[in-house]
């Protein structure tokens, strides 16, 4: 047989020689030295303890989950194990320990086993399932047939080497058997479902804590002990659908079991639902649709067939008779450990507690009772228990229901089913000194001394406000000098704006301030941060400048675990003001810089800002070891044009030659007007006479065509000087005299022609 591995332990414990005196048991050890298997096998579960000397063979062993079985020439026997032995399947040893009681006596716990070489094999008789439900083969190898049901990998997660384990379901006839395979077999073994298979292992069984046997397993170990004797009809990847709606016409079911009677006193009874029984000390539970009047009490016989739905042995399909006698049972008072254990599953016990809570349904109450540090659920149905405070001390009696989970069906927890409101006594009220009643009592003796002292707090919350608020609006006021000073400084765009962000940022925590400014005309933005999550934002306003167009934003979110401030508002009506200041003064700033630099006609750089970018050019020049070319440009008999026509007509030829001019330079060269009708050409980087000989040709075509003027056509012209360095000079000054030198010359050499034409004409 196999014990689950939890309630091995819990068993062991149970049984100790301690614990038997517990129950007033007496321990008394037999002097006598049993020396075969069988004679262990066959002692009666309540016999003295004797010590054991056996020699024989392992027949199997899996030390993940301890199990181990024992046979010699007369028997077999489950050996109890807590810890790992360095013994395999099919070794030879000597075994040295003591008797130890249950559903067949087996060896206590962790006896002396020493190995003395390879053991040879035994008989495996072919038993039916009858016989071995009856015990016929209990620990000893036997052989069977049925078809493979279920196969599945299971994790014992309470085993002494947790891990991963193959069980299968085989149906024989008359029954389920569940089969475990050596670990030998790894992981993945061959799928057999639906295989007809021979197999050689190690007859075991499932028990409760009672020791009442609740199924059959056996225990194979090695792989050449199954036999395939008939392979499935069809793969599983090739089994058709089947619709949920065909899944129960599907069912069929052969059960040949026969009709029991079993003798009980009723301790419940649910009309047309259950019932449990109880001789002896030992209990089942029966299932039934019966609703014939049953009295607790009521000495009957039920009739039904065996059914393992249950953590213990049950009934099902039962019809209930009575025998005209009755017995009082009492009930059994145990503790929560006991209960949880499934030593009293579906026996009448009684327990003590104190009361958690009380919940009341449509057709059944719950009372929730705090045993031992542990929650009891002690449930009524179709009845009223009486109403108890909370803390209150009861005393529940009811049936013991075990709910069993997991692989080895252990107990998971376990609730008292009541049959009446009587099975719930009060044992005693709750103290009136409860915590709640202390803390209500503070409460009253607190409340007087609040109320005095609330206007007070009152006050000086007030008070406090006040202050925070006044030092608040002095540290915003203080914060905006300081950035006004910083405007009046003319700081660039982005120390400006980084300046008003971080103010905001030190005014409201938890915040994050983001900005992006591109002025009009600028190559590149002040500073661009990506945008925050929209869904955060607490505030945004655009930057405008002097026609109303948008030239960036500013823009703050709320950060995790940002907590909003009154003032807040105060800080974003400051961020508006201040943000449009600076941009204004920025801008004005900007248009100032831009007059300063640049000729007011044609917007082409003044004479200052062409002789910056030439000295930064030759710089440049000198440190990379380049070149750099310079073109004097001179309008032909432009005073002419002024005299004859007026200045209205000149400035706009300047402003078109202007455009011309720049359309025909490169990008990285600058156009000046350095005078009147004079223009100069900084060509940076030039170094090839190539480039400066197509610089020249597509300034000069810019002449080519006639200019267009209010309604007449100017035909103009311009004489073009060239230098370059480092050839003609080594100072911008030199460079320049030596292109003016070339501009004369070439005027000299050329007659420029200025005709006026009437619009008709053009």
């Amino acid at each position: 047989m196999r014990l689950l591995l939890a309630s091995s332990l819990a068993l062991m414990i149970w049984f100790s020689p301690a614990s038997l005196s517990s129950f007033g048991q007496e321990v008394v050890s037999d002097p006598t030295i049993l020396l075969a298997a069988a004679q262990v096998h066959s002692r009666p579960a309540d016999a003295p303890v004797a010590k054991v000397h056996l020699s024989g063979m392992i027949t199997y062993y899996d030390p993940s989950d301890g199990v181990m079985f024992f046979q010699d020439e007369s028997g077999g026997v489950y050996i109890n194990t807590s810890k790992t032995y360095p013994v395999r399947t099919g070794d030879s040893v000597t075994l040295d320990g003591f008797t130890h009681g249950s559903f067949r006596t087996e060896m206590a716990l962790d006896p002396v086993i020493t190995v003395t070489g390879r053991g040879k094999s035994y008989p495996a008789p072919e038993l039916s399932y009858s016989k071995l439900a009856a015990g016929d083969g209990d620990c000893l190898l036997v052989t069977f047939r049925g078809i493979v049901r279920a196969q599945d990998i299971e994790t014992h997660e309470i085993s002494l080497h947790p891990g991963p384990s193959v069980h299968l379901d085989v149906a024989m006839a008359g029954g389920e058997v569940e089969v475990y395979l050596d670990p030998s077999f790894g992981n993945n073994p061959e799928s057999l479902l639906d295989a007809t298979v021979e197999m050689t292992g190690v007859a075991g069984g499932a028990f409760d804590a009672k020791n009442q046997l609740t199924g059959l397993m056996l225990y194979i170990p090695s792989a050449d002990s199954i036999k395939v004797l008939k392979p499935p009809a069809k793969k599983l990847e090739d089994l058709a659908l089947t619709d949920i709606d065909e899944v129960f016409p599907s069912r069929k079911v052969d059960d040949t079991s026969n009709r029991l009677r079993v003798r009980g006193t009723v301790t419940f009874y649910k009309k047309g639902d259950s019932a449990v029984l109880e001789h002896q000390g030992k209990s089942i539970y029966v299932q039934t649709r019966q609703t014939s009047p049953l009295a607790v009490g009521d000495v009957v016989d039920a009739f039904g067939f065996a059914s393992d739905r249950e953590y213990a042995p049950s009934l099902v399909e039962a019809s209930i008779i009575k025998t005209g006698f009755s017995e009082k049972l009492t009930p059994q008072t145990v503790t929560y450990s006991q209960a949880f254990g499934g030593f009293f599953s579906d026996n009448l016990i009684s327990m003590s507690g104190k009361v958690v809570s009380q919940l009341q349904g449509a057709s059944s109450e719950t009372l929730v009772v705090d045993v031992d540090g542990h929650l009891v659920s002690a449930i009524l149905e179709n009845g009223r228990l009486p109403t108890f405070l909370q803390g209150s001390r009861v005393q529940v009696t009811g049936i013991c229901r075990i709910v069993a989970g997991g692989p080895f069906r252990n107990p998971n927890l376990f609730r008292i089913e009541m049959r009446s409101g009587a099975d719930a006594l009060l044992v005693a009220q709750p103290s009136w000194w409860t915590v709640r009643h202390l803390l209500e009592l503070l409460a009253v003796f607190l409340g007087v001394a609040i109320l005095i002292a609330g206007w007070a707090l009152l006050l000086r919350q007030r008070l406090v406000v006040q202050t925070n608020r006044i030092q608040r609006s002095m540290s915003i006021a203080r914060e905006r000098s300081r950035i006004l000073e910083k405007i009046n400084s003319c700081a660039t765009p982005d120390a400006l704006l980084t300046v008003i962000c971080d103010t905001v940022v030190s005014l409201l925590p938890g915040v994050e301030c983001a900005y992006l400014f591109n002025e009009k005309g600028s190559d590149r933005p002040a500073q661009a941060i990506n945008m925050t999550n929209p869904a955060k934002q607490l505030y945004k306003m655009d930057l405008h400048g002097s026609e109303g167009e948008v030239l960036g934003w500013i823009v703050v979110s709320e950060r995790d675990g940002y907590v909003p401030s009154s003032d807040r508002h105060e800080v974003f009506d400051m961020l508006f003001e201040i943000a449009k200041l600076a941009v204004n003064q920025l801008l004005l700033h900007r248009a100032l810089v831009h007059h300063s630099t640049h000729d007011a006609l044609t917007d082409l750089p003044n004479r200052r800002l062409c002789d910056r970018r030439f000295e930064d050019a030759l710089e440049e020049a000198r440190l990379n070891s380049s070149r750099v070319a310079v073109i004097y440009i001179d309008v032909d008999r432009f005073k002419e044009v002024n005299d004859q026509y007026g200045h209205r007509i000149g400035d706009i030829y300047l402003q078109q030659i202007s455009a011309r001019l720049l359309a025909a330079k490169r990008q990285s060269d600058t156009l000046a007007r350095i005078g009147g009708d004079e223009f100069l050409l900084i060509m940076p980087s030039d170094s090839s006479y190539e480039n400066s000989e197509t610089v020249l040709s597509r300034l000069e075509k810019c002449f080519d065509h006639p200019f267009s003027i209010e309604g007449r056509l100017v035909v103009g012209s311009a004489s073009l000087g060239f230098a370059r360095y480092p050839d003609h000079g080594q100072t911008t000054e030199e460079l320049k005299l030596h292109a003016d030198h070339q501009m004369y010359a070439s005027k000299r050499k050329r007659t420029a022609t200025v005709l006026m034409v009437e619009s008709r004409s053009a």
